[in-house]
């Protein structure tokens, strides 16, 4: 038996090398996929949960949905597919803890005359509180974690970006000038905004209009799953800056659940002084396993073949103190965690590795639940703040409130 801590989001992250989320000016009609070649980019994009009549083959990449672009060169994992994440909907990796606060960002010359769109999109993020992610500009491109470049996308194609991979941002977002020259700055600022938030991990908040929902079965037999951001709407949210599918027209700034949904994901501070943060990681591999602990050289920025950095699962106690109970760490044979505060709640065929960090056993000075799930089938355990996760979260059943947390 094994125990976990575990939030989830509402955005929704996919993690491959090479994937480009992009906001379209206008509809393009996919044609059926019908016939295309199989390989590994087309199956990740089926068990993405896409039906074949909205893939179209444009050549180097396939175009899905209307406005997201695949390489045909990329390297799926498909294993990842087992527990994708959070925008008000996320993907499945986010900027590593240690690439924060700063990502430098460079604008190429092919961008040069769009200069001052670029640093008002920057300000708009920059200007998040509480927020640890940040950017700033890079004079060269060999510094920079990210360049923002023009690029011919195709009739309708604003604008694309890269996901984060590996624990760093997304490397490129790529705007096509010839498809917003013509709108309002305002507008310009919003497409370049827009795209950065896809290379910190966000998805398009309207993702799930027409979309299966999260643990039902799409018509190429594969869940297409979602889970939600504690604190914004489970429906779509009309002002949200990323929306798809409104290049020249869509929201100029972040709205106030874009706003709490980053600030959820990368908070610039412990809610509580002398907290400090949990961070989670999970594998994918046999046997699925979720990680805490808080120290970040333990597993780093995590590795897409294993264990897979994903942010901060809560804060909690570094020390013992008035009204603290340790929570001890177990692992069993087959690699699988369990954390527990109890001193007879043993897993079968385990060992103890010590006390892992201190919460509360009672809802005092403030502290949150953080609930506990199993999963009947496999005896997978996590942890969770976020009610909301549970709930869409297919196949897991809440057992109660493990301890409390921040």
């Amino acid at each position: 038996m094994k125990k976990t801590i575990v939030y989830r989001y509402a955005i929704i992250l996919s993690v491959l090398s090479g994937i480009l989320f992009s906001c379209s000016k206008s509809n393009i009609e996919p044609e059926p996929a019908e016939g295309l070649p199989d390989n590994a980019v087309l199956s990740y994009i089926k068990k993405l949960g896409y039906k074949d009549s909205q893939i179209k083959d444009i050549g180097e990449e396939y175009l899905v949905d209307e406005d997201i672009l695949f390489s045909k060169t990329s390297q799926p994992d498909l294993s990842l597919l087992d527990e994708p994440k959070t925008e008000q909907y996320g993907t499945a990796n986010y900027v590593g803890y240690i690439y924060q606060p700063y990502i430098t960002v460079n604008i190429s010359p092919s961008m040069i005359n769009y200069e001052d769109e670029v640093k008002s999109a920057i300000a708009m993020w920059n200007a998040v509180p509480n927020c640890r992610v940040k950017f700033i500009l890079s004079i060269t491109a060999a510094t920079a974690n990210l360049i923002i470049s023009n690029a011919n996308l195709g009739t309708g194609v604003c604008g694309a970006a890269y996901y984060p991979m590996n624990g760093r941002v997304g490397a490129k977002v790529k705007i096509n000038i010839s498809q917003i020259a013509g709108n309002s700055f305002a507008q310009r600022t919003r497409t370049i905004a827009h795209e950065l938030g896809h290379a910190i991990g966000f998805r398009h908040t309207n993702w799930q209009s027409g979309e299966p929902q999260s643990g039902v079965l799409s018509d190429n037999g594969a869940y297409f799953d979602a889970y939600h951001i504690l604190g914004t709407p489970t429906g779509e949210d009309a002002n949200s800056l990323m929306n798809g599918g409104e290049c020249g027209s869509g929201a100029t700034k972040l709205s106030p659940y874009d706003i709490l949904a980053v600030q959820f994901l990368y908070p610039a501070q412990a809610p509580v002084a002398g907290t400090v943060p949990a961070f989670r990681y999970y594998s994918r591999s046999t046997p699925t396993d979720y990680f805490y602990t808080t120290s970040l050289g333990e597993l780093g920025v995590g590795a897409n073949n294993d264990y897979i950095f994903e942010g901060i699962g809560f804060y909690t106690l570094p020390d013992e103190s008035a009204n603290t109970v340790p929570v001890y760490r177990w692992v069993r044979n087959d690699g699988d965690h369990f954390w527990t505060t109890s001193t007879s709640e043993i897993p079968v065929n385990s060992n103890l590795e010590g006390i892992a960090f201190y919460v509360y056993g009672s809802p005092i000075n403030n502290a949150v639940p953080v609930y506990r799930y199993v999963n009947g089938a496999t005896n997978d355990h996590f942890y969770t703040k976020n009610l909301d996760e549970g709930t869409l979260r297919a196949g897991y059943v809440l057992e109660g409130i493990a301890w409390y947390a921040y």
